[in-house]
């Protein structure tokens, strides 16, 4: 009798074994979840409370973004395209507005230039692990700090931002996550502020699951407690569909939200 229960004991630890192995999507095997496929996202749509504009996105083999489609309230698109002819620079064309970018090793965004002389411009510095760590700003011959990516199990936690001295702390952005992945590489955080220039991985890679909440902590007002929450649907592949971001400012309550459209691999 003894024996029959140790055989049922370990047949039902093996059951458990497989199931957690077949169910768990790549976020530690804390939860089960389904797998969701990595797919690159196809169309953005942002409905911010004053407009909605939305751009569709056109990658080349290696996976980079070429150009976009870019249309306000349904209008006519607007051609945004990219340039990486040249070797270590990226010339990015928004309607005739140009804007250069030097490029790291890893074909990352690691200038943005700010006039043609080159003597003004954001700085983009990395981690180890491929997360934007820090935004410089250099101008009037000096770097100002403004932000500061704190980084924990793969995830943007805290995003500080300064003042313009590059010293003086001005707001510390404190993010908690869900247990969903991101293999899509959804921007949630802002440290680049852009709907559309972070896909391709040109800002390094994204947090690793998606985000459930912020709370702002406001060095001139530590008691605000101004923030935001996050709320999803996802299509029949478990990929995000929509994002609703409800929060709270010294202007009021806001709402913003996201539709999300991706190419089938």
């Amino acid at each position: 009798m003894k024996k029959s229960i140790e055989k049922l004991n370990l047949i039902a630890a093996l059951f458990v074994v497989v199931l957690l192995s077949s169910c768990t999507n790549d976020i530690g095997g804390d939860s089960l979840l389904p797998v969701i496929p990595d797919s690159q996202i196809k169309s953005i749509t942002f409905d911010g409370g004053y407009g909605v504009e939305s751009w569709e996105f056109v990658y080349d083999e290696s996976g980079r973004v070429i150009s976009i489609a870019n249309s306000w309230e349904g209008g006519d698109p607007e051609l945004i395209t990219y340039d990486y002819s040249q070797s270590g620079e990226l010339v990015i064309n928004k309607a005739g507005n140009i804007t250069n970018y030097s490029l790291d090793e890893e074909g990352r965004i690691s200038k943005e230039f700010w006039n043609e002389s080159g003597t003004a411009y954001a700085r983009f510095v990395y981690d180890s692990e491929g997360f934007l760590s820090e935004v410089i700003e250099h101008y009037d011959g000096a770097d100002h700090l403004k932000y500061k990516n704190v980084i924990e199990d793969g995830n943007i936690t805290n995003r500080v931002r300064y003042e313009d001295d590059g010293v003086t702390l001005r707001e510390d952005r404190v993010f908690d996550f869900t247990i969903a992945s991101n293999p899509s590489s959804i921007h949630q955080t802002f440290t680049v502020d852009s709907q559309w220039k972070t896909l391709g991985g040109l800002f390094g890679v994204q947090s690793k699951k998606l985000v459930s909440n912020y709370t702002r902590i406001l060095a001139s007002d530590p008691d605000s407690n101004y923030g935001a929450t996050f709320d999803y649907t996802f299509d029949e592949e478990n990929r995000v569909a929509t994002q609703v971001k409800n929060g709270t400012s010294s202007g009021g309550g806001f709402t913003e939200s996201w539709s999300y459209t991706y190419y089938e691999n």
